[in-house]
């Protein structure tokens, strides 16, 4: 006999109107099962998805997708090392960049935090343009802020903008206006002793990411300012670069670095280093989320061979028959295979086209969040072919192996002692 044979009893086993209605029971509750269990597992999976995909634009949004800094010290002449990589494929923009850390002092209240100097009409400052929902940062940033002085009375004088966060414009009461102290941490000698420099700035905007670790440690100024406070010259921290495609960071990074000079101390770092532990916490997250949720399957697949075991059993004086015609174990194991296959991919079938909708669904009409914990207002969602493909193949594997016992039992029957008792 075939296995063209054995999918026709099999088809015609689960299509007829059986003596127990409880077999048939069981077998739709298994299609359910194996249903659901896949729709809960997609969508895990696109929400988890969604979720690292968010969070890297975030923080791409932030960052660089690759930097170039030196050993110990500081960039100088920025302008020659950007002469030469612009010839690269692939790179977007080159921007110099300064970091340096500083004390904020406002309203009798002190903190520290990093002070991000960037340049005019760069990417640096186009993201930062919609970080302040599309404001003029050329007005902002670059150019001096007309003020009232209050430690004179009608005195007007001019001084360099600052933007900070939302975080820190709510931890420290300070919102745009505000005159805010910087102090370096670079000492002069005075006759008191040494000093810390001192500067003061005012907050012309308030930025808002979504990522509150930035909002509550990160302001930006004007490059030339910060060179001049930070007694940096015409050095800079760094230079970020931002790529057309940013998945060639890495190689794009190594293709830089050949192109510089490795004795004066440069080295590189992309996106994907730069952040590491915690891609490598999310793609563990979403490993864990899915075998633990493949549980529910496995849970499902027990009907499967619950239904089996009791169709070998109502099925006895037929196998006993065919056994008698001439079919092999062989024969019957198959056709107990193809029905749980059957079962278990009408199942993952049924779970793949609902879970799609769903995931389209809670996309469209979205999951409201606290936009002051989560970076986002609502619950990502992104769907990707690899994941469905990667749940519907272990739903199929996991379904097809619960048919292993059943099948094996009824290929074992002894057609002899079947019939003696039928």
């Amino acid at each position: 006999m075939s296995i063209r044979f054995s999918a026709k009893i099999a088809k015609r086993y689960l299509l007829s109107r059986r003596k127990e209605a409880f077999i048939s029971i069981i077998t739709l509750i298994s299609i359910l099962g194996v249903s659901i269990g896949v729709i809960v597992i997609n969508l895990t999976m696109s929400i988890m998805t969604g979720f690292e995909f968010e969070l890297k634009n975030k923080i791409l949004e932030a960052d660089s997708h690759v930097l170039i800094k030196k050993l110990g010290g500081t960039i100088s002449k920025a302008s020659e090392v950007s002469k030469a990589i612009e010839t690269i494929d692939g790179i977007k923009s080159i921007s110099p960049f300064t970091y340096t850390q500083a004390l904020l002092r406002a309203n009798g209240s002190a903190t520290g935090l990093l002070i991000r100097g960037i340049s005019q009409n760069t990417d640096a400052s186009a993201q930062l343009s919609r970080y302040l929902d599309g404001e003029d940062v050329n007005t902002l940033l670059f150019s001096p802020s007309k003020v009232t002085d209050p430690s004179t009375i009608g005195n007007t004088i001019f001084l360099p903008g600052i933007i900070i966060g939302a975080e820190l414009s709510r931890s420290m009461g300070i919102f745009p206006g505000a005159i805010v102290a910087l102090l370096s941490p670079q000492v002069s000698s005075s006759p008191m002793g040494l000093v810390p420099k001192y500067k003061r700035y005012v907050v012309t905007a308030i930025y808002k990411s979504g990522l509150s670790n930035y909002e509550n440690s990160l302001a930006y100024v004007d490059i030339r300012d910060a060179q001049k406070f930070f007694r940096m010259g015409d050095s800079v921290s760094g230079l970020e670069i931002r790529l057309d495609d940013i998945d060639l960071a890495p190689l794009k990074a190594q293709e830089i670095l050949g192109k510089l000079d490795p004795s004066k101390g440069f080295y590189t770092q992309d996106w994907t280093t730069i952040n590491k532990p915690l891609w490598d916490a999310i793609r563990l997250e979403k490993k864990v989320y899915f075998i633990v949720l493949l549980l529910i399957i496995v849970m499902a697949s027990f009907s499967i061979i619950s239904t089996l075991v009791l169709l070998v059993l109502e099925k006895r004086g037929d196998i006993a028959v065919l056994r008698t015609l001439g079919a092999t174990g062989s024969d019957i194991a198959n056709i107990f295979r193809i029905q749980g296959a059957t079962i278990g991919g009408v199942g993952t079938i049924l779970g793949l086209v609902l879970g799609y909708f769903a995931c389209i669904a809670l996309d469209k009409y979205g999951f409201p969040l606290d936009d002051r914990i989560f970076p986002i207002s609502k619950l990502p969602v992104k769907i990707e072919l690899f994941n469905f493909m990667l749940v519907g193949l272990s739903s199929f594997a996991i379904c097809f192996l619960a048919t292993i016992y059943p099948a094996s039992r009824a290929s074992k029957l002894d057609p002899a002692n079947v019939l003696r008792y039928e």
